[in-house]
């Protein structure tokens, strides 16, 4: 109990320590090998950011903001060039691969909530959480708030869209890392790092099983050569007009579209990277600063997270059981399931590192994407996640008012 009070004044006091802790912590008992499983730097930073919320710590959500830009800009930026050629007829695997997961993730979401009589706020939050896509927060509430009910009700169900969402976010997030990562190579048998450098060596008209140009970082070698200094002022203005972008609200009916700062600074990443990669001069940014940013961004971003909704985690599973937690669960394998079967066999998804990061992106979960590049080794998986990401950040943004109409 000393220890508890000693270290809860010691996190109030400062919770830079915390989140320090939690990163590091994290990603030291992230590279622990159970036979082949490994959690992983993301996930293990994660967990340890729960435990450590259990003393009480407060930190704000400006940083995770930042952390996130960071890492969302540099997964843009190193993938630019690639990206734009790979539009075209053979991006719509990738379209339809995200389209098939929206589709699966609504049908799942409203089968829980009419077989297990939960609310539409509740079921909103298992969506919320379970796919990880805080923006059906957003447009779930707003569409509660349209109902002809009582204030009270709406509020109550506003409030369970919350809990919903807090529950079932930390296993959305690990449990898409560990299918990702460690069982589509499995049940594929396939390497995700030799399928990643396949990708990544051969040509773009002979890409016939990949179905997308790969990456070629083509500066890699001469940076490695020649130290180079990162043009900060190139890319933070990259970053401002990234997070400019995602400002812009478009609405769809009743229904209000934006891409929210990750989109809009992974748009900005992919568009700076993409003249960069044109206009060598301008815009430099080591491969090794890419790699920090990317890695620690990332890390730092669900460390924050878990510090921030822990205690409330624990505390709600306590006193509500693990029902939602188990319907959460549900809510992140079914569809994650269902898109990789078709995927598979339909899509034809024979790369699993290509694979892998396309799911990842259908279900807009960088921490997923994150374990994908480590694990794999070469950039490869960008594109597909990329593609996928961006349109999943619209088709799941719009699951929270049909949920709360079907429910």
């Amino acid at each position: 109990m000393f220890l508890y009070h000693g270290l809860s004044h010691l996190f109030a006091e400062n919770p830079e320590l915390a989140f320090f802790l939690s990163v590091g912590l994290g990603c030291w008992v992230g590279r622990i090998k159970v036979g082949v499983f490994q959690l992983g730097g993301v996930a293990g930073s994660l967990l340890m950011a729960v435990l450590i919320s259990q003393c009480g710590v407060h930190i704000g959500s400006s940083l995770k903001t930042v952390l996130f830009v960071l890492f969302i800009y540099a997964v843009g930026y190193r993938s630019g060039p690639g990206f734009f050629r790979s539009l075209g007829r053979q991006s719509l695997r990738e379209v339809a691969l995200a389209a098939i997961m929206a589709i699966s993730a609504f049908v799942t979401v409203v089968g829980v909530g009419r077989l297990f009589h939960l609310d539409k706020g509740m079921a909103a939050g298992l969506a919320a959480g379970g796919l990880t896509q805080s923006a059906i927060i957003g447009t779930a509430s707003s569409a509660l708030e349209k109902l002809s009910l009582p204030l009270a009700q709406v509020q109550q169900m506003q409030a369970h869209v919350a809990v919903g969402y807090a529950v079932t976010y930390i296993f959305g997030s690990i449990g898409t890392i560990i299918f990702c990562v460690n069982i589509l190579p499995l049940v594929m048998r396939r390497n995700m790092r030799d399928d990643a450098l396949k990708a990544g060596s051969l040509p773009e008209e002979e890409v016939e099983e990949n179905a997308l140009p790969a990456i070629q970082d083509e500066e890699a070698s001469r940076q490695a050569a020649l130290p180079v200094a990162t043009d900060l002022v190139y890319n933070m203005l990259g970053m401002a007009l990234g997070l400019m972008l995602g400002l812009v609200v478009v609405r769809l009916g009743g229904v209000s579209i934006t891409l929210g700062s990750g989109g809009g600074a992974l748009l900005s990443g992919l568009l700076f990277g993409w003249w960069h990669g044109r206009h060598p001069a301008y815009g430099e940014m080591p491969s090794s600063v890419c790699l920090l940013w990317g890695s620690f961004g990332l890390a730092g971003f669900v460390a924050v997270t878990g510090l921030q909704t822990g205690g409330q985690v624990v505390e709600i599973i306590t006193h509500q059981g693990v029902m939602i937690l188990l319907l959460g669960m549900i809510v992140t394998i079914v569809p994650l399931v269902v898109t990789a079967l078709a995927g598979r066999f339909l899509l034809g998804y024979r790369n699993v590192a290509l694979f892998a990061g396309a799911l990842a992106g259908t279900r807009s979960s960088n921490p997923a994407f994150g374990e994908v590049l480590a694990k794999a080794g070469h950039s490869s998986p960008t594109i597909p996640f990329a593609i996928t990401y961006a349109l999943a950040n619209v088709l799941l943004t719009l699951l929270g008012p049909l949920i709360v109409a079907f429910v």
